[in-house]
């Protein structure tokens, strides 16, 4: 996913440049689907991906020093627009073109990211006090992020969004090229619910710079999908799972380098590809959200419970020795 999702608004240079439009709430027709390790794009024949290699997959190499290691001792955030002197470790907006465009917190066709701060958008003009949208649950060592329906009276603020949730990305404060990139966390499960932790380089337009997804659920707590997107090529995997990823914390990692991408579940891999060379260009930065509903997911239905949680304890990037 996550990807940036809207490719109407990508990053360039540290800016923003416009791709070809899309209309609002489409977004995901740019995302390939992983139906049965296949395929599934709903825009343009994507070129094929390379075939699963049968080679042994690659194993975790001793790990350094980590470069990055946020254990959420405290949670650094904030909602910077631009670039600042001393940024938030944390933001947690995506920062597509202008602070009251939908493409600046649209996670989905159904839903947003919103966050204290967020005074919702009237007639194109903030609002004067935030809505009290807050997706976020902060503890000592644990961050939660809530993915829950937004109230009636206040969707024509969110853009007639029915449900917000929310985001965390280095957008500003942590980038790498190649590397182990993991996350500790524990799922929502429930039909509609979408967390991601994924990897979006800091320059170049979508889909054409890249993206790599560690990990995308579907609501299914018993399986994960894992994606590397270069222009037209993407690889999709669907991962089962020995486990149910809603009951306890596991880690979801991808070992970047510039030969392969390989994906790990508890420091195992489970797949690998060939890296494309768009995603040997640039370092990347961190996102994790929690999306709800959406053509890929589906929408919540009478079982989906609410709110879904999205706990996560550690994020951690290592650099390749």
């Amino acid at each position: 996913m996550p990807n940036v999702k809207d490719p109407s608004a990508m990053p360039h240079c540290n800016e923003w440049t416009r791709a070809p439009a899309i209309p609002p709430g489409n977004r995901w027709l740019w995302r390939a689907a992983g139906l049965g390790g296949a395929l599934l794009l709903t825009s343009a024949a994507p070129t094929a991906a390379p075939p699963p290699t049968t080679a042994p997959l690659p194993h975790l190499p001793p790990l350094a020093a980590p470069a990055f290691d946020e254990r959420f001792e405290q949670f650094d955030h904030g909602t910077d627009q631009a670039r600042p002197a001393r940024p938030h470790r944390w933001r947690t907006v995506y920062g597509h073109g202008g602070g009251l465009a939908i493409s600046n917190r649209e996670m989905s066709a159904s839903s947003f990211a919103s966050d204290a701060a967020f005074t919702g958008v009237n007639g194109g003009v903030a609002g004067a006090v935030p809505l009290g949208l807050d997706p976020f649950v902060f503890r000592r060592g644990e961050l939660t992020i809530l993915g829950q329906p937004t109230p009636e009276r206040l969707r024509p603020r969110v853009w007639g969004k029915p449900y917000y949730g929310g985001a965390i990305t280095t957008r500003f404060s942590f980038a790498q090229k190649f590397g182990y990139f993991e996350i500790e966390a524990r799922l929502p499960a429930g039909k509609g619910m979408w967390p991601a932790f994924w990897l979006l380089p800091v320059k170049g337009t979508w889909p054409d710079a890249g993206e790599i997804d560690v990990f995308e659920g579907l609501g299914n707590p018993h399986e994960i999908h894992c994606t590397a997107i270069a222009g037209k090529q993407r690889t999709t995997r669907r991962i089962a799972l020995a486990f149910d990823a809603s009951r306890d914390f596991h880690r979801y990692g991808v070992l970047w380098t510039p030969r392969t991408i390989t994906w790990f579940v508890d420091r195992e891999a489970v797949a690998s590809t060939a890296t494309p060379a768009p995603l040997t260009q640039e370092s990347a930065y961190l996102i994790a959200n929690l999306a709800v509903g959406g053509s890929w997911p589906g929408q919540p239905d009478a079982s989906t419970p609410f709110p879904g949680r999205y706990a996560i304890r550690r994020i951690t990037v290592w650099p390749l020795e």
